[in-house]
C-alpha cells in the first residue's frame, strides 16, 4: 500500500497574489491588503497597456471569488484585464469572527453607536468617515505606487452587504473618487440603537437612497456606472433580512441614478438569500464594470495567424 502523499508549506497561496500589511493613521487597526494581477485575454489583448483596478471591501469573505472571477472573465475575454485589491484585516484568523464585528464599524455611516444583539454579541457602528480616509489616503496611493500599470481613471468600487452601504456612501460624499461601484444586496438603512438587545424593525427606512436623492445633480460624474443587485429570497416574509427591504431599496435606488444619467444595472439573483446571492452577483457586476474597451479578435483568425517570425 503506498504512504499518503506528505502536505509541504508553500510560500505562494493563491498564485499570482501578494498580501500586504498596511495600518492608516486614525483608523485604529491594520488592513491585510492582497493584490492580484491581471491576466490578459487568450486571444488578443495588449500585455503594456494599463488596466482597471477593483477594490474589494469583505476580502475575508470574498476577494478569492472576485479575482477569479475577474481572472477567468478577463482570460475568455468577457471582460477587461484588471487588478484586483482586496481589502480585508490583519487580525481576521480565519473564522470570521474579526471581521464580522469590525466590518460594522467601519462601513456604516456616524454616528457612531454600540448595541448589544444578545446572542449575536455586541456591536458599534458609525465610522465609514475614517474608513473612507484611509481607503482615499492610505489604501489606493500605496497600491497604485506598487502595482505601475494601474489606471487611476478606471477605479472599481465593490461592496456586499454593509460593504453596499459603505460603496454607497462613498459615491455621495466623494462620487469621483471611482468610476464604477458595484452594490451587491445592499443595506441601505442605517442601523438604529437596540431596543432591549434586540436590533429594532425597520420597515427598510431607505436613508441611503434619501442621500442619494438629496445631491446636487451635477454631483455625479458623467462616466459613473453602478451595478446594483439582490437575492431574489431577501424580502420572503419573516426571512432574517426581509424587513430591511434589501431588494426594494437597490431598485429604489436605481431609479434616482437612473433620472441622474447613470449608467446602471440591476441583477435579481434567482434562487438566492442574503448570504448566497453574492457569488454569483459579483461576476454580473464585473462584467458590467469592466466591459472589453476593444473589440474582441475573432478566435478563428487568432488560430489561424502565424506567429510573426521577423527577428
Amino acid at each position: 500500500m503506498e504512504a499518503l502523499a506528505t502536505l509541504k508549506p508553500s510560500p505562494i497561496g493563491m498564485p499570482g497574489v501578494e498580501t500586504w500589511i498596511i495600518e492608516p493613521p486614525g483608523l485604529g487597526v491594520a488592513l491585510r491588503i492582497s493584490i492580484a494581477r491581471p491576466v490578459q485575454p487568450a486571444v488578443g489583448g495588449d500585455s503594456d497597456a494599463n488596466v482597471a483596478v477593483v477594490y474589494a471591501t469583505d476580502a475575508d469573505y470574498l476577494f478569492g471569488t472576485v479575482a477569479e472571477g475577474a481572472r477567468v472573465g478577463s482570460f475568455g475575454g468577457d471582460m477587461a484585464p484588471a487588478v484586483v485589491v482586496g481589502i480585508g484585516y490583519a487580525d481576521e484568523t480565519g473564522d470570521l469572527s474579526f471581521v464580522t464585528k469590525r466590518r460594522f464599524l467601519d462601513f456604516y455611516r456616524g454616528p457612531r453607536r454600540g448595541f448589544d444583539a444578545g446572542a449575536y454579541g455586541s456591536f458599534e457602528f458609525g465610522g465609514a468617515d475614517a474608513f473612507l480616509a484611509a481607503l482615499k489616503d492610505h489604501v489606493i496611493p500605496a497600491v497604485e505606487k506598487h502595482v505601475v500599470n494601474i489606471d487611476p481613471g478606471r477605479r472599481i468600487l465593490l461592496g456586499t452587504s454593509a460593504g453596499g452601504h459603505f460603496a454607497t456612501y462613498v459615491l455621495s460624499r466623494d462620487p469621483g473618487l471611482f468610476q464604477g461601484y458595484a452594490l451587491m444586496s445592499p443595506m441601505l438603512v442605517d442601523p438604529q440603537a437596540h431596543e432591549n438587545g434586540i436590533l429594532p424593525r425597520q420597515q427598510g427606512d431607505g436613508s441611503m437612497v434619501q442621500l442619494v436623492e438629496s445631491l446636487p445633480d451635477d454631483a455625479l460624474p458623467a462616466e459613473c456606472r453602478v451595478f446594483l443587485s439582490a437575492g431574489e429570497l431577501e424580502e420572503e416574509p419573516l426571512s432574517m433580512f426581509a424587513d430591511f427591504n434589501i431588494n426594494s431599496n437597490a431598485m429604489r435606488l436605481r431609479a434616482v441614478l437612473a433620472r441622474r444619467g447613470v449608467d446602471t444595472q440591476y441583477f435579481s439573483v434567482p434562487g438566492e438569500t442574503h448570504g448566497s446571492a453574492t457569488a454569483a452577483a459579483s461576476r454580473r457586476a464585473l462584467r458590467f464594470l469592466l466591459s472589453p474597451q476593444t473589440a474582441k479578435q475573432d478566435w478563428r483568425e487568432a488560430l489561424a495567424a502565424k506567429p510573426d517570425a521577423t527577428p
